[in-house]
């Protein structure tokens, strides 16, 4: 009696799917830059829209997943054009949608210049909130005004001195002080 032994491979191949639910709406995207020297991982980091000359990004925590979650404020030195609104920065969402409509070749206020920017404070202000001088600015017109008037009075002290000296034996400028006020000009 012979015992043959026969060997059955059965292959067996699962096929199937996995999934994980999780609710969107909790998860914030950060798309500002991440600070210099940071290690974490944030792959939507600096993706933001703010026009980098004159403004950064601030994160909006708890909007979710959704693009245009910051604020462009203006960096120091700069300020927002518009100096009557309570809101002083651009909104991301809004500068997200002009970004998309220049993308797509339609008209947008996003390439054009002093839109989304601040405008620079003026000479010698670190900080400002609108364009108005920190330091004093000069009237040269009522300067130079003063300039001439102060070299016509000097140019004409040299006369009143030798008037003075040729009619000092006068009786009247003999008692008066003329003479010594003319002494005190020079």
């Amino acid at each position: 009696m012979e015992i043959r032994l026969f060997t059955i491979m059965i292959v067996v191949i699962a096929l199937g799917t996995s999934g994980i639910d999780i609710d969107l709406r909790r998860v914030d995207i950060d798309q500002c830059p991440l600070p210099p020297g940071s290690l974490q991982l944030n792959i939507f980091a600096a993706s933001d829209k703010c026009k980098k000359r004159t403004t950064e990004c601030i994160a909006i925590p708890g909007l979710g997943f959704r693009r245009g979650s910051y604020r462009c404020i203006c960096k120091r030195g700069f300020y927002y054009p518009d100096i009557k609104s309570t809101e002083r920065y651009y909104n991301g969402t809004v500068v997200e949608e002009e970004f998309e409509k220049l993308m797509l070749g339609e008209h947008s206020q996003y390439s054009m210049d002093g839109v989304f920017e601040c405008l620079p404070c003026a000479e010698g202000c670190e900080y400002c909130e609108n364009g108005s001088p920190c330091v004093v600015s000069l009237n040269w017109l009522m300067r130079t005004a003063l300039l001439i008037l102060e070299c016509c009075v000097i140019a004409c002290l040299p006369v009143v001195i030798l008037f003075t000296w040729k009619y000092g034996n006068v009786k009247t400028f003999k008692h008066s002080y003329t003479l010594a006020y003319a002494y005190a000009y020079f």
